[in-house]
């Protein structure tokens, strides 16, 4: 891939990136005051929170499939599977430890298959806890990021 490309892809993720943490955003502040209980919400506050889990999940998957793929491509570092840009990330001082962006993963897997509702609590419990979580390493890449771009131009 050459160096143009590799830019491009790197520069179109990172506004990606921006575009769905703009979304999520504003999702929370729409959920943030909700009980963590069920039985409490209104079907449109249910609405709420399944649209902020989505949004949740969504960015998940932007950082790990998407951003950090254009990063280690960018750097021209072999990450073709997940668990090599989970390691490549705590490498990249992105996180503490790999298993942070495991955990975020897995939990986007039962967002995305969590059909029937069943688990929304739980889902909404930990979306909420992993918030600031999630934002700080999508800061932490995008400053990277940004970085290598500059440093290229």
């Amino acid at each position: 891939m050459s160096g143009d490309t590799s830019s491009a892809l790197l520069r179109d993720s990172l506004a990606e990136l921006d575009q769905a943490r703009l979304h999520l955003s504003f999702s929370y502040q729409r959920v943030r005051n909700l009980s963590a209980k069920r039985e409490d919400w209104l079907p449109e506050d249910l609405e709420k929170i399944e649209a902020y889990t989505s949004r949740f999940a969504r960015l998940v998957d932007l950082l790990t499939n998407k951003a950090l793929r254009a990063v280690f491509r960018y750097e021209l570092e072999p990450a073709e599977t997940v668990l090599d840009r989970l390691n490549l990330a705590e490498k990249r001082g992105f996180v503490d430890r790999a298993e942070v962006l495991r955990v975020l993963k897995e939990n986007r897997n039962v967002i995305a298959h969590d059909y029937a509702g069943v688990a929304v609590e739980e889902i909404f419990s930990f979306c909420r806890s992993q918030q600031a979580q999630l934002d700080s390493i999508c800061d932490l890449v995008a400053v990277y990021a940004h970085k290598l771009l500059a440093s290229s131009s």
